[in-house]
C-alpha cells in the first residue's frame, strides 16, 4: 500500500509540474498594426518639423548676427570719419571694420545654388543723410543692393525685398539694433500707410536726398536714340522699351516696320538713326549661368553688371542675320536684379537697321526673348 501511494503522489506532482499545454499568444490585428504605423509616422513628422524649425531658427539668428556685425562696422566707420557711410560703402567699404568677413553679407537662408552672389542685403539709398535717427532702416534682407522708398511701386518693392525667415525679414536700424519685420510693415508704397512708413522708417529727417538707385517705374529698359552723326553723345530721344528684340523694328530684312522716335524716321526708313542705348536692370527666374545672344545690323555691345559679355560686328545682307553668343556665361540669381546695358551702332545711317538680343540657360537652352517683367528701366 505504501508503494502505490508514493507512485500516485509522483504522478500527481508530474501533472502539477507540467500542467496543460500552453496556447500560442495571439498576433496583432491589422487595425492595431495600422494604428502603430500611424503613431510612428506622426512622431517622425513631429521630429522632422522640429528639426526643420530649429534649422530655420538657427539661420534666422545667424542672419541677424550678420546684420549686427554690419551695424557695428557702420558705427566704427562713423567714429573714424565723423560721417555716415553711403549705401555703396555699407555694401563694399566696411571691410576693415568688420570682425569677420566670411560670407558676412550673405544671409544663411539664401539657397546654396545662389551662393555665387556677394550680397543678399539691401541698403537704404539715403542712409548717408541719416542723423541719429534710430528708427530708420539701414539694411535688410533683399534681392536688390539698394531699396528705393520713392519712385517705384508695390510690385517692384515686393520683388526687391526678401522675407526669408518665415515670411519675415531681418532689419538693421540706424542705432544698431536688429528686428524682424514683414514686407508690408516696411512697405513705403502701401496704399494707406505708405507715406507714414516712408517718413518714419526710410526718409532722412533733414537734408535733401534723391532717393534713386538709378531705376525708374514700370518694366522694360530705357531706350535712348541718337541721330546721325552723333554716337551716344548730344541730345537724345528717350522712351521705355518693353523688349530688346526688334526694339525699333526691322523693315529692311525682317518686315517689321520701323518705330524709331527720331524726327524724320519712317516705317520704311530708319534714317537718321545712328546709335542707341538700352539701360536698366534685368533679373533671372532661376539661379544658373545665362548666355546672352545678339544679332544686329551693324554692331552691338552687351554689358552685365558693368562687364562686357558680348560684342558683334557684321555687314552685308547675310552677315547681319548671324547670331552670336557670349563665350562666358554669367551666373544670375533668381529674383535678383543686375545692371544691364545694350549699345547699338549703325554703320551707314539710312541703310537697313535691326537689333535682337536674347538669352538662354541650361534649364532653357533655346534662345528666348527676355520678358518685359524681367527688365526695369534706368531713370531718365
Amino acid at each position: 500500500m505504501r508503494k502505490k501511494t508514493l507512485v500516485g503522489v509522483a504522478q500527481l506532482r508530474s501533472v502539477e509540474t507540467h500542467g496543460p499545454a500552453q496556447k500560442n499568444p495571439r498576433g496583432f490585428s491589422l487595425i492595431e498594426l495600422l494604428v502603430v504605423m500611424a503613431v510612428i509616422v506622426i512622431l517622425v513628422s513631429i521630429t522632422s518639423w522640429g528639426i526643420s524649425l530649429a534649422n530655420t531658427s538657427a539661420k534666422t539668428t545667424r542672419c541677424a548676427n550678420n546684420l549686427r556685425q554690419i551695424g557695428i562696422a557702420f558705427h566704427r566707420f562713423q567714429h573714424a570719419f565723423s560721417k555716415t557711410p553711403d549705401a555703396n560703402t555699407v555694401l563694399n567699404g566696411l571691410g576693415e571694420y568688420l570682425e569677420t568677413q566670411s560670407l558676412i553679407y550673405v544671409c544663411p537662408a539664401v539657397p546654396k545654388a545662389a551662393l555665387g552672389i556677394n550680397v543678399s542685403y539691401g541698403v537704404n539709398p539715403c542712409v548717408h543723410r541719416l542723423l541719429a535717427e534710430s528708427a530708420k532702416v539701414v539694411a535688410l534682407d533683399a534681392n536688390a543692393d539698394t531699396l528705393d522708398y520713392e519712385g517705384l511701386d508695390t510690385a517692384l518693392w515686393e520683388t526687391d525685398t526678401a522675407p526669408r525667415h518665415l515670411d519675415m525679414m531681418n532689419v538693421l536700424f540706424y542705432d544698431g539694433h536688429v528686428d524682424r519685420h514683414s514686407v508690408e510693415e516696411l512697405n513705403p508704397y502701401a496704399p494707406t500707410t505708405g507715406e507714414q512708413i516712408r517718413t518714419a522708417r526710410w526718409k532722412p529727417d533733414v537734408g535733401d536726398c534723391q532717393c534713386s538707385n538709378s531705376y525708374g517705374n514700370g518694366y522694360g529698359l530705357l531706350g535712348e536714340y541718337w541721330a546721325n552723326p552723333n554716337e551716344w553723345t548730344g541730345p537724345s530721344v528717350q522712351r521705355i522699351e518693353p523688349s530688346i528684340y526688334f526694339p525699333f523694328g526691322a523693315a529692311g530684312l525682317y518686315g517689321v516696320p520701323y518705330n524709331i522716335p527720331l524726327p524724320g524716321a519712317t516705317a520704311d526708313n530708319p534714317y537718321p538713326l545712328k546709335t542707341a542705348k538700352f539701360r536698366g536692370q534685368i533679373k533671372a527666374d532661376s539661379s544658373e549661368p545665362y548666355t546672352f545672344h545678339g544679332c544686329s545690323d551693324n554692331r552691338v555691345w552687351i554689358f552685365v553688371n558693368g562687364t562686357q559679355v558680348l560684342e558683334t560686328q557684321m555687314d552685308g545682307a547675310g552677315g547681319v542675320m548671324t547670331w552670336f553668343a557670349s563665350t562666358t556665361p554669367v551666373s544670375l540669381v533668381s529674383g535678383r536684379w543686375v545692371d544691364f546695358e545694350v549699345r547699338y551702332l549703325e554703320h551707314g545711317s539710312g541703310s537697313p537697321s535691326h537689333l535682337m538680343v536674347q538669352w538662354s540657360c541650361p534649364s532653357s537652352p533655346t534662345r528666348a526673348t527676355i520678358p518685359t517683367s524681367n527688365m526695369r528701366p534706368a531713370r531718365k
